[in-house]
């Protein structure tokens, strides 16, 4: 097969197009990854593939990156101990920590009235770590209807509640973990009980979306609510 694209593959895709699957999105991701510097890579590059998406938000643009392969350089492999698949924990996140929690919101469109300080760790072992990093997380729609601090003392030994750092990551690569409140009780947020409002031992951070726009929160009650559940990851010792 020719190393350059053919009349006959654009109109393959034009075609696929018409027929309502909709793939203007993915043609121009393949052109950004291109013409930015990047690198094709196969479709299962889970490095490549969430590395891009902060790439896209422009993530590389306020660290100063002038190309994304120099952006990709900084992001370690999947660790191979996370590669295989976990049904406690579904769902392999690149967290990216180098811009800060409030400029990260700020650039994947999330709404969020605090700062960098607004949130503190739950205790030492979930302090986020400082650069790049892989996680394995469940969204918490298996704790939904528990309180926060009821789900910490549930966790097992090798699990931690998740950040508000870590959720916020969690949303950009995978927007479908939570769902609109609107929804009545199909919509779902996220607790992040790894995360407590600065000078609270109550006040919990969370992830949702209203009206469309996910916002970065926190809770002042502790309450168990039947849309809300506590997401939480599991412990990696080289996180």
């Amino acid at each position: 097969m020719s190393k350059h694209i053919t009349t006959g593959q654009v109109k393959r895709l034009l075609e696929i197009d018409s027929e309502g699957h909709g793939i203007g999105e993915e043609v121009q991701e393949l052109i950004l990854r291109v013409t930015s510097g990047g690198v094709v890579g196969s479709a299962d590059d889970l490095r490549i593939i969430q590395a891009k998406r902060y790439w896209d938000m422009g993530v590389g643009r306020v660290l100063g990156k002038k190309s994304f392969k120099e952006f990709l350089d900084a992001i370690p492999g999947v660790p191979v101990a996370l590669r295989a698949g976990d049904q406690r924990f579904p769902y392999l996140v690149l967290v990216e920590p180098r811009i800060g929690l409030a400029e990260l919101c700020k650039v994947g469109n999330i709404g969020f009235a605090g700062d960098d300080q607004t949130f503190v760790p739950y205790d030492a072992r979930h302090a986020d770590a400082s650069c790049p990093s892989w996680i394995r997380i469940q969204d918490g729609r298996k704790n939904r209807n528990r309180r926060p601090s009821e789900c910490h003392e549930s966790f097992v030994k090798d699990e931690l509640g998740l950040t508000a750092l870590q959720g916020i990551c969690t949303y950009l690569q995978d927007s479908a973990v939570v769902t609109d409140l609107k929804h009545g009780p199909g919509g779902h947020a996220m607790d992040l009980p790894g995360s407590f409002y600065r000078g609270s031992r109550v006040g919990y951070a969370c992830l949702g979306i209203e009206d469309g726009q996910a916002k970065l929160s926190w809770s002042m009650n502790g309450l168990a609510c039947s849309r809300f559940g506590s997401a939480s990851r599991r412990e990696y010792e080289a996180l």
